[in-house]
């Protein structure tokens, strides 16, 4: 998987004073991991939300000016701005390559559902995240999950079904259902008969439901 490039210098304003930077396109960002002291960088806002928008479960290379080596990151969290929905804070994660991880990883279905042909067929996407483990550099961007395969209500796609690439083990627990397949239920009094135009009395049989309610 192609790795992005973050650029970031060593930040020097804190707290409030952080807002200037803000001001001027910059987000504050700091980046830790096990084993090293935590660093407050600024990163540039454009190019961080382009890092973002392709997905924050990849491998991020990160160059940090004055720093002659690079270093291997993911995004493990962001804040926003409540109203104005821009970056606050990113904080980033440096992984050693040669350690297994563990990530949430975003499913995709892909292909048609023959069932979905029925109208009163409907899809429940039941988990939108997988945990993963592997190493770093075998991180995928999503999981697909293809629904081809179902042809009626009832029928339902487990994480059991899947088939993770080679390296990459599936930590969520196998029983879960990923997607299903339901069938809708009409209400009584919604059977898309037309209503007579005027009262008719009849005799109810037995055991009818009552369209009233």
């Amino acid at each position: 998987m192609e790795k992005a490039v973050l650029k970031a210098a060593k930040r020097e304003l804190f707290g409030s004073k952080t807002r200037f930077l803000r001001r001027e396109g910059i987000t504050p960002a700091n980046v830790y991991g096990q084993g090293i002291e935590s660093l407050a960088l600024e990163i540039p806002e454009k190019e961080t939300e382009l890092v973002i928008k392709g997905g924050t479960s990849r491998i991020v290379t990160l160059e940090v000016e004055g720093e002659k080596k690079n270093r291997n990151v993911v995004i493990k969290n962001i804040s926003r701005h409540p109203l104005k929905g821009g970056l606050v804070h990113v904080d980033l994660y440096q992984v050693n390559m040669s350690h297994k991880m563990t990530a949430e990883i975003p499913v995709m279905l892909v292909g048609d559902a023959p069932a979905l042909e029925y109208k009163e067929n409907f899809l429940e996407h039941q988990l939108n995240e997988l945990e993963i483990e592997c190493l770093p550099d075998k991180l995928p961007p999503h999981i697909e999950v293809d629904i081809s395969s179902l042809k009626e209500a009832g029928q339902a796609i487990h994480v059991a079904d899947l088939k993770p690439g080679d390296g990459i083990t599936i930590i969520t627990p196998a029983e879960y259902a990923i997607v299903r397949v339901s069938k809708s239920t009409a209400d009584e009094g919604e059977t898309g008969q037309e209503e007579p135009s005027e009262p008719v009395v009849t005799q109810p049989e037995a055991g009818s439901a009552n369209p009233e309610g």
